[in-house]
Order: structure tokens, then C-alpha cells, then sequence
């Protein structure tokens, strides 16, 4: 197990490396909020979903179909899990704040962060297993996530979960996968160039917003702790229960612990800015997650490994 772990962190350490490049960038003043606004449209309409498509492009197996499945159940049972612990536990004074809150505690980042790690790890069948976290992360995000944080009746956008680049690239990739289609290499090599740049542009993303993390706002705030607690240890070791009880194998449980062990969703400080609600707090546990989480992270994926292999 002490292999694993010391494989695990030399991964998320080289993650890390990348993203202490983003806050040098940041502070000198080369990643602005506009350039690093381009970046997130580069890897969500371009990136994430070649970064699928590449992964969906191997042979045909039916028990690849039955830990899709199982990786599909796993993500449904977990995120349904996170929110509700995170609504419990969670108890805020500050409404804008503890909504925020929930969602930061209940949404790792699964695609900016764990699709990454994903693919160091196991290859491309972590990026194949962690489609299906990617595609509930989604649905979980533009139905409950948007609910949480709007302050006015929020209706379920059926639209913004099918039409969301990264789930269009998921049903490309299923597609050919079932149907066994080939790409040409005129369009898969420009497709596996382009998921090259899935581990260097949303660390440089991230790096960001750990340079413009307000400390005193972060440190001095007990529910943030708490949030940090539910996301980087809760969920990761709900995670391992649901894939001990589905019996899921361990590249299929190495993908999901990696997933649910991730720091908070980039997204939620975004959607927080975008609703009027507190995105101090939203960037405080996006930086606290994300640093802790070279502690966690290794720790959490390794156990995952050992109990399942």
C-alpha cells in the first residue's frame, strides 16, 4: 500500500508543480481573470470532450459496458449521498455563504482535477470510468447545484445538461464505442492533441484561483473546515463503501475515489459569481481543498487500490 501511495502522490505532486506555475503566472500578471476565462472555454467546449472521445476509442468488451454501468451507479449513489450530507451538516448563519457552501462540499472537481489524475494513473480507462462522474457531475450540477443556488425558483434545465460540451463529446464517444467506429487519423490526432492539454490548462486554472485566495477570509472561517472535512475525507470514504458494496473492480474504484477525493468544483465559484451569492467563500474552499488535497488525495486513491485489487 505504501507503493501505491508513494505512486499516487508523485502524480498529484507533479499536478501540483503545475499549478504553483498558474499562481507565478498570476502574480506576475500574465493569467488575468479574461485570459484564464478563455482557458475554461478552451478545456469545457474543446478539450474535456476530445479528451472523451480518444478514451471511447478502444475495442469493444462487454465488461467494459458493465463498469461503465457500475461507475454510472456508483457517481448517481455518491452525489446523491454528498448532498445531503453536505445540506444536514452544513449550518452557515449567512445564507448566501452556506449555499455556496453545500455545493463546494457536495462537488469535487471532476473534471478540471480528477480526469488528470485519472489518466496519470490508469490511462485512458480512468478517463473511459470517470466520463460517467463527469456526466452525473453535470447532472447533479444544472438540477440540484443551480436549485441550491439561485435565489428565485429555478427550473430544471434539461437543455444546459445534454447540450454541455463535455456530455456531447460522452455520447460521441459511446456511440463509436458501441458501434465499434474507427476515427480517421485526420481527425483522432488532432483530437489526441488537444486531450494533451487536459493536465496543463485547468492546473494553470486552478493555480489562479489560489493566488487570488483571500487567507484571512478562508482561514478564519470554522464551517470551511468542516466543508474541506466533508469533501476530501466523507465523500471519498462513501465512495470506497459504494464500490465495496457494488463489488466494482479496481480501476473502476481507483476512478471513482479519485473523482470523490478531488478539491471543490471550479465551478462553484462561477456559478456563485453568477447568482449573486458569496464567491469569497466559494474561492476559499476551492484554494483550502485544493491544497489540502495533496495530503488526501494520495492517501484515499491508495486505499482504494489496496481493498479492491
Amino acid at each position: 500500500m505504501f507503493e501505491n501511495i508513494t505512486s499516487v502522490a508523485t502524480q498529484v505532486v507533479i499536478l501540483f508543480l503545475i499549478i504553483g506555475a498558474g499562481v507565478i503566472l498570476t502574480r506576475c500578471k500574465i493569467l488575468t481573470k479574461d485570459r484564464v476565462s478563455g482557458l475554461i472555454d478552451i478545456v469545457v467546449y474543446i478539450v474535456t470532450p476530445s479528451n472523451i472521445i480518444v478514451s471511447f476509442q478502444r475495442e469493444f468488451k462487454s465488461d467494459l459496458i458493465f463498469n461503465l454501468g457500475l461507475s454510472f451507479l456508483s457517481a448517481f449513489i455518491v452525489f446523491f449521498i454528498n448532498c445531503l450530507v453536505a445540506h444536514i451538516v452544513m449550518k452557515e448563519k449567512n445564507p448566501d455563504k452556506n449555499c455556496v457552501m453545500q455545493f463546494a462540499s457536495a462537488f469535487p472537481n471532476a473534471g478540471y482535477f480528477a480526469l488528470p489524475l485519472q489518466k496519470a494513473i490508469l490511462g485512458d480507462i480512468g478517463v473511459f470510468y470517470g466520463a460517467a462522474y463527469i456526466a452525473m457531475f453535470h447532472c447533479y450540477i444544472w438540477t440540484y447545484g443551480v436549485k441550491l443556488l439561485s435565489k428565485e425558483k429555478a427550473k430544471v434545465n434539461i437543455k444546459k445538461i445534454i447540450l454541455n460540451p463535455p456530455i456531447i463529446g460522452i455520447f460521441i464517444g459511446l456511440i463509436l464505442f458501441v458501434a465499434q467506429i474507427k476515427l480517421p487519423e485526420l481527425i483522432y490526432s488532432p483530437l489526441a492533441s488537444f486531450s494533451t492539454l487536459n493536465t496543463p490548462i485547468p492546473m494553470l486554472i486552478i493555480g489562479f484561483y489560489l493566488a487570488n485566495m483571500d487567507v484571512k477570509a478562508t482561514f478564519t472561517n470554522l464551517w470551511v473546515y468542516v466543508g474541506a472535512f466533508l469533501r476530501l475525507i466523507v465523500s471519498p470514504f462513501t465512495a470506497l463503501g459504494v464500490c465495496l458494496l457494488l463489488r466494482c473492480d479496481m480501476n473502476v474504484a481507483t476512478s471513482c475515489i479519485i473523482a470523490c477525493s478531488a478539491p471543490s468544483a471550479a465551478l462553484s465559484g462561477m456559478l456563485a459569481q453568477k447568482f449573486g451569492r458569496n464567491t469569497e467563500v466559494s474561492v476559499g474552499m476551492i484554494s483550502l481543498t485544493t491544497i489540502v488535497s495533496i495530503i488526501t488525495m494520495p492517501v484515499m486513491v491508495a486505499l482504494a487500490q489496496y481493498l479492491t485489487s
